[in-house]
């Protein structure tokens, strides 16, 4: 790979270019780590158009020190079903045949939600996303800053937005398997300090609203769901383009789609999931 673009978002549409990265150089990996830290996600391109999908994603998880690439343990029995390679990538198509799970091999709209979702929060703390072939109409990525959103909450309602850190608030549920399978955590907690998330509102959660508890968790999910719409200033909407990436800070920010048609292979993305944090 003989240079990177780096780029970050800071309005809902526009991109907006951060610098040339050049093999050897330091600077742009600051600003890419900067722009993490700014907002949660940063989008990237390559200049050599024959840089193979892995290659780029292997040099660029060397380069923020995010370290072995991580395999959800829900998917390790049958990694070839969700379209896991030897490598630890995992490929995202749609396909001619459905492979039980919801998204990777449909076109459908996701809500939004964090990478992971059996695992305890924080745990899968980046994604790298390469997107080898945009899809030719919609699959827009959408990014919801979960975190700030919380916080503005806890700022505003701060008995709402505790409801939420509940062991009990949360559980995922992993559709794709029979029976389906479970986790159940906080939605938001704080790690060594920070606050982080597991937020999902694309059809795998279960919001336990029962109890005493149950009408101020009510209030406190519309109300996230609220900041998570159009219009809002946590929301971001990417209509992100052939051979560019995406690192997103996976237990900060939230992602989703929007519903794209394409056929076999039509749309492709490549991914890695990290247990480190964008420093």
């Amino acid at each position: 790979m003989t240079s990177v673009s780096f780029l970050h978002t800071d309005s809902r549409t526009s991109e907006v270019p951060i610098t040339a990265w050049h093999t050897g150089t330091r600077a742009p990996v600051q600003r890419l780590r900067s722009a993490c830290r700014t907002h949660g996600f940063a989008v990237f391109t390559v200049a050599d158009p024959a840089a193979p999908a892995r290659q780029i994603l292997t040099e660029v998880a060397d380069r923020l020190d995010l370290g072995a690439i991580h395999i959800p343990p829900v998917y390790a029995p049958e990694p070839g079903r969700f379209g896991y390679s030897t490598d630890g990538f995992n490929t995202i198509a749609p396909t001619v045949t459905a492979d039980g799970h919801r998204y990777f091999g449909t076109g459908a709209a996701q809500g939004f939600h964090t990478d992971g979702t059996l695992e305890p929060i924080g745990l899968v703390a980046t994604s790298l996303l390469w997107f080898e072939r945009a899809a030719p109409g919609g699959g827009h990525t959408t990014i919801f800053d979960a975190v700030a959103a919380y916080t503005h909450l806890r700022s505003t309602d701060p008995a709402l937005a505790q409801s939420l850190t509940g062991m009990d608030a949360l559980t995922r549920v992993a559709t794709a398997f029979t029976p389906p399978r479970k986790a159940t955590g906080p939605a938001f907690a704080q790690i060594g300090g920070r606050w982080r998330t597991r937020w999902a509102d694309d059809g795998t959660e279960i919001w336990q609203l029962a109890g005493d508890l149950g009408a101020v968790r009510a209030a406190a999910v519309e109300s996230m769901r609220r900041l998570s719409r159009p219009g809002s200033p946590f929301r971001h909407e990417l209509p992100i383009p052939s051979r560019t990436g995406l690192v997103l800070c996976n237990s900060v920010v939230a992602h989703g789609r929007t519903a794209f048609c394409a056929g076999p292979g039509g749309r492709l993305l490549i991914r890695g999931l990290y247990t480190r944090e964008v420093a």
